[in-house]
């Protein structure tokens, strides 16, 4: 994908990054389950897709130890410069979801928390999580919201984010298996929107929990 693809977006997200944390709500207890299905063990290396400003960096942190290591990556250097200032440990990294700059195999979880939207390209950034993910790790997409609320959100809002849509079950099953991924679980509703993959052994065997707002 061309640079150019990515311009208006990292504009943006610059100019949101000066009060983004006074103006999104954080729910901690959520967080806190992202971490845990992320399965990440002490001495592991994780990757914060689309970091934002960081808001996850201090969970993953307390989970790997001061042995693992935490790569932060997004597009949008102010962003990063939040990030960094939150947490220092965190290896900060300026590059789209679609072109990941780390080795293949090398983290253990790769995580996206509030921005699987905002991919231009969903399968190829889906694509490249797989490549960096390790054998027997996992993938999590999550949102604290369900699809339906931060696809409205996002049309409520317009402008640039207006079309930066979470794809329904179906486009997203089928995103997962080009990867060459495999649901391990699926969760969308009032508590929010929760994907976990791992490396394909077999085709689409998510378990689905679906909620009442459900897209």
């Amino acid at each position: 994908m061309r640079e150019g693809a990515y311009g208006p977006l990292r504009e943006f997200f610059d100019r949101a990054a000066v009060d983004w944390d006074e103006r999104v709500t954080v729910k901690p207890d959520f967080l806190a389950r992202v971490v845990e299905v992320a399965c990440l063990r002490p001495g592991d290396s994780a990757l914060d897709v689309g970091c934002g400003t960081g808001v996850l960096l201090p969970h993953l942190l307390d989970r790997v130890g001061e042995k693992g290591r935490v790569y932060a990556l997004d597009i949008s250097p102010l962003m990063l410069e939040r990030a960094r200032a939150r947490c220092p440990r965190a290896v900060c990294l300026c590059a789209p979801a679609e072109a990941i700059p780390l080795p293949a195999g090398s983290c253990r979880a790769v995580v996206c928390y509030s921005a699987f939207p905002h991919f231009p390209d969903q399968g190829q950034a889906l694509a490249e999580m797989a490549r960096v993910l390790a054998p027997g790790g996992r993938v999590v997409v999550a949102h604290a919201e369900s699809r339906q609320a931060i696809n409205d959100l996002h049309r409520r809002l317009g402008g640039p984010v207006a079309h930066h849509l979470l794809p329904d079950e179906a486009t997203m099953g089928r995103l997962v298996a080009r990867a060459g991924l495999r649901v391990i679980s699926f969760s969308d509703g009032p508590g929010g929107y929760l994907l976990v993959a791992g490396h394909r052994e077999g085709g689409w065997t998510a378990t689905a929990s679906r909620g009442a707002t459900r897209g």
